[in-house]
């Protein structure tokens, strides 16, 4: 018997004959086939945009495009840009500005109190209940507001923070100096004892020497942070505002280029866009100017009266207290009198400031009063003091109506014109402000405009392609 053979036939593949193909060694690949299989179908695809390209339905496309990205980019880069001034002139209404003004009050109110606790010691008896409520609402208002003031610093720019925080910081480790000694220098003085009047100089030394300087430069570093926010947030925006002009440019390009293809009227889609960027540029321009003239020009004119208002204030409040102290020191009454030559014509120079502005008359004329009152009663003060006669300058310095009820009638008046000075500089702000306001939503909403003008105006172009 023939046994048959198991060897398969020719051309015949057995069942797991496929096992031995996929254990088979893998095919090697050059790094030029893996570079070609990596980049062939980007290639391809480039090829084929760049043919597509220079097609002219390639060309409208490509426009289109860039048209669209410098809209939008215009369109955001001046919102954007506006926002943010409208954010920072919110803080300077909010925040700077106000810090400014407490410095000038944390400046008056210190002014204030040394002025009545020593004006205390050359009238007979003990200060009165309206001159120790006066005195205390000054200590309390310092206080305050020097606290308002250190919350308000981080607001301030980098440059001045620093600068802030430690005259503040000075004044109130000061202040308590100051208080301590006054105190001495009044129970002293209720009990008797003339040790009193040393502890009042000292005292008046401590605020004038320390506090009183470091209210001053507090002072002039916060006036001139709001002087020079509001320059900055005034001035005109030249960057954000090219890039919409250089989008204008770009939209009648274009609408030449597509005249000299097609041979067609101008199309009104590109119209309607080029109107709503030039809006978008005059609305732009409209705001910017409005802003320099409120923000620059009118915050100038009403800010000059405030400065000029709150030192003559001051150097009254300085003036009379050195009317007192000459008194308690039987010094000669010559350097108060240059100084007091001095106060008075600042006092007259800013009165004249304010009232340029449109100052309230009777307030100017109240305040011109009292100066020559006090002006009257300070001269027979000085012969008094030059005779040696110190009961009767003593009683010219106290008396009311006199040289006390005129510079009480001074610094009221003084106060109500700061007042209303200040008021004039935030309306200038206020109006910068206002300016400001919407003009970042209005220009992306005209370039969102734009760009949908351009693809609506094109659609009729293309559909001859497609």
């Amino acid at each position: 018997m023939v046994q048959q053979s198991s060897v398969p036939e020719p051309g015949l593949l057995l069942d797991d004959e496929w096992l031995d193909t996929l254990e088979g060694p893998p095919e090697r690949r050059t790094a030029r086939q893996m570079v070609h299989d990596t980049f062939a179908r980007p290639g391809r695809f480039i090829r084929r945009a760049g043919a597509f390209a220079s097609t002219t339905p390639g060309q409208i496309v490509a426009m289109m495009l860039v048209l669209t990205v410098a809209l939008i980019a215009a369109g955001f880069s001046m919102s954007q840009s506006m926002a943010s001034r409208q954010r920072a002139l919110d803080t300077l209404v909010s925040t700077t500005e106000p810090m400014a003004n407490s410095a000038h009050q944390l400046y008056s109110s210190l002014s204030q109190a040394d002025t009545v606790a020593t004006t205390g010691f050359v009238q007979p008896g003990l200060l009165n209940e309206q001159q120790l409520r006066l005195y205390l609402e000054s200590v309390d208002k310092a206080a305050v507001t020097a606290a308002d003031i250190h919350s308000g610093a981080p607001a301030a720019g980098a440059a001045v923070r620093g600068q802030i925080t430690g005259a503040v910081t000075e004044i109130l480790r000061s202040l308590p100096v100051y208080t301590a000694l006054m105190e001495r220098a009044k129970v002293n003085q209720r009990v008797g004892n003339p040790v009193g009047v040393a502890y009042m100089t000292e005292a008046s030394a401590v605020m004038r020497e320390d506090m009183l300087l470091s209210a001053e430069q507090l002072s002039e570093l916060t006036q001139r942070e709001v002087a020079d926010e509001v320059a900055r947030l005034s001035s005109p925006q030249w960057v954000p505002l090219s890039g919409l002009v250089a989008a204008l440019l770009f939209l009648v390009l274009a609408q030449w280029w597509l005249w000299r293809v097609f041979r067609r009227r101008l199309n009104r889609g590109f119209l309607a866009a080029t109107l709503a960027v030039v809006v978008a540029i005059g609305w732009v321009g409209v705001a910017s100017f409005e802003s320099w003239r409120s923000g620059v020009v009118g915050f100038e004119r009403a800010a000059e009266p405030w400065r000029q208002l709150s030192s003559a204030r001051i150097e009254a409040q300085e003036t009379r207290t050195d009317e007192t102290l000459a008194l308690l020191s039987r010094q000669s009454i010559s350097r108060s009198s240059e100084s007091f030559a001095e106060t008075s014509a600042h006092v007259t120079d800013a009165l004249a400031a304010i009232e340029g502005l449109g100052g309230p008359g009777e307030d100017i004329t109240a305040a011109r009063a009292a100066l020559r009152s006090w002006s009257e009663s300070h001269e027979a003060f000085a012969l008094s003091l030059a005779d040696g006669q110190f009961e009767r300058a003593s009683e010219l310095l106290t008396a009311s109506p006199g040289a006390a009820s005129a510079f009480a009638d001074l610094d009221g008046a003084l106060d109500r014109l700061i007042t209303f000075s200040r008021q004039n500089t935030r309306a200038y702000i206020d109006a910068s402000l206002d300016a400001t306001r919407r003009v970042a939503a209005a220009v992306a909403l005209l370039t969102l405009a734009a760009v949908a003008c351009i693809w609506i105006g094109i659609r009729h172009r293309l559909g001859e392609y497609f």
